[in-house]
């Protein structure tokens, strides 16, 4: 970011700060403080898993990636972000803070080499009668890591709604909001190549719609490396650069994942391709919704039952191929482009056969951008519906109650953030530094000579006409 564009980021700057500051006292105070438990940790488990992938990749060994120990099925970019502390592992270790069943903290921590996902979220690990708050070293590097990596999302928000024509005071409130709702993705959930993915393919969007195409199209492939979900909003951006530039868009979109996925896939070619294709999903352990049935069922018992989402997922790629031909009609209206983005993400929850409360974030986040430029009232609506439909998401209902209330939650934002006030400043900004350079460039006052031979010009003309 250059030093000249940080006043224009001072939203984003100043909520990542205020995420950054409570992230850190949730994940580090809030057993202490609230559930009155000494020196318990919190922390995300599927954060855990992202990480041990991380550190079987940054070590060579690519046959472990994607083993049923590591449970990760994103593409591996997010694996070579987070090398950086993958790599201390071996070296750090985790203290074991024996906790009496009173809950009063016994001072005689035990050292041992942290080498599994032994105890991470926040549950005390019980050994016969100890019980133990486990302190991860490595934790106190990578809890910070991961919110850093979450907030680039705020940032792509704020951007595309500037982009937009955003009023500097509803930036301010929509920045707000979707540093709320991002809580549920990375502190939550621990899943910062969400939030990652999302900001890089909005930040292509933004290049889409200043027509430069190669920075889109290296940033999609940014996108798409770190979590397939955002495959979807490649119809849409496509649609925005033509039949011209869809082929080099598509390679430069698609190269960055099948580079980074050859290592796993080399190791271990069967275990590698068959957890990118199932999509093992746990539909006890998550929510169920009524596509469950149509998905392949992969075995298991009790809460362990899983099935396949990878094939149902075919359905919203559908989808939004569709999306992306009808949205073709919408190439001079960036509002629409971008609702018509925010209407892609939304697929994923329409069609999901196993659902997990932060898949409805990315929908959400874009859609708030597009209501920011509809009128008060439905602003208004939009945010709160977003904000009741993230709290509600963390609600034990049945399974179609569940499903329904937060896809009709999506609903409701999505159509509040429809048909919004067009901005008044579409054009690229290359067109615009064009037009400022010319605007800015003093015009030459024709010589005598020019004045003479035009009025000249125009006396014979009068002749002819006369004649």
């Amino acid at each position: 970011m250059r030093a000249e564009s940080l006043p224009r980021r001072t939203w984003p700057i100043v909520f990542s700060v205020g995420f950054f500051v409570l992230g850190n006292l949730y994940f580090f105070r809030w057993g202490p403080v609230v559930q009155h438990t000494p020196s318990s940790w919190l922390s995300p488990a599927d954060l855990w898993s992202t990480y041990y992938a991380s550190v079987a990749f940054i070590h060579g060994n690519w046959n472990a990636t994607y083993s049923t120990n590591t449970g990760f099925l994103a593409f591996p970019g997010i694996l070579i972000l987070l090398a950086p502390v993958a790599a201390l592992d071996r070296s750090l270790h985790t203290s074991l803070v024996e906790v009496m069943k009173n809950h009063h903290l016994v001072a005689h921590p035990k050292t041992f080499m942290f080498s599994g996902p032994v105890t991470p979220h926040g549950t005390l690990a019980t050994f016969g009668k100890e019980q133990l708050a486990p302190h991860p070293q490595v934790y106190l590097l990578l809890a910070p890591y991961e919110m850093i990596l979450s907030v680039v999302a705020l940032f792509a928000c704020d951007a595309l709604a500037e982009r937009l024509g955003v009023s500097w005071t509803r930036r301010a409130l929509l920045g707000a909001v979707e540093a709320g709702l991002l809580w549920n993705v990375s502190i939550r959930w621990g899943h910062p190549q969400d939030a990652l993915a999302v900001g890089f393919a909005v930040y292509a969007v933004i290049l889409g719609l200043d027509q430069r195409w190669k920075g889109a199209g290296w940033l999609f492939g940014a996108a798409l490396a770190v979590q397939p979900l955002v495959i979807l909003v490649l119809p849409i951006l496509l649609a925005m650069a033509g039949r011209e530039r869809a082929l080099g868009l598509m390679a430069r979109g698609i190269a960055p994942a099948v580079v980074v996925t050859i290592p796993p896939l080399a190791g271990d070619f069967r275990h590698t391709f068959t957890a990118l294709t199932q999509q093992k999903a746990f539909p006890l352990r998550n929510h169920a919704t009524p596509w469950t049935t149509f998905a392949p069922k992969l075995g298991g018992s009790k809460k362990l039952v899983a099935v396949g989402g990878g094939p149902v997922r075919l359905v919203s790629l559908a989808l939004a191929a569709l999306l992306g031909w009808w949205s073709r009609r919408w190439r001079t209206k960036p509002e629409m482009l971008v609702w018509a983005v925010a209407v892609a993400f939304a697929l994923r929850s329409y069609t999901e056969s196993v659902l997990t409360s932060y898949y409805l974030w990315p929908a959400l986040a874009v859609a708030l951008v597009v209501a920011a430029r509809c009128p008060s009232w439905r602003f208004a609506l939009a945010i709160a519906a977003a904000v009741f439909t993230s709290i509600a998401a963390q609600w034990n209902l049945g399974e179609f109650p569940w499903w329904a209330l937060d896809v009709a939650g999506i609903t409701v934002v999505l159509a509040a953030a429809a048909a919004p006030d067009a901005t008044a400043d579409v054009e690229p900004r290359a067109e615009r530094g064009a037009a400022a350079a010319s605007a800015a460039t003093p015009r030459r006052k024709p010589s005598a000579s020019k004045k003479k031979s035009r009025k000249q010009q125009r006396v014979s003309q009068r002749r002819g006409t006369r004649r």
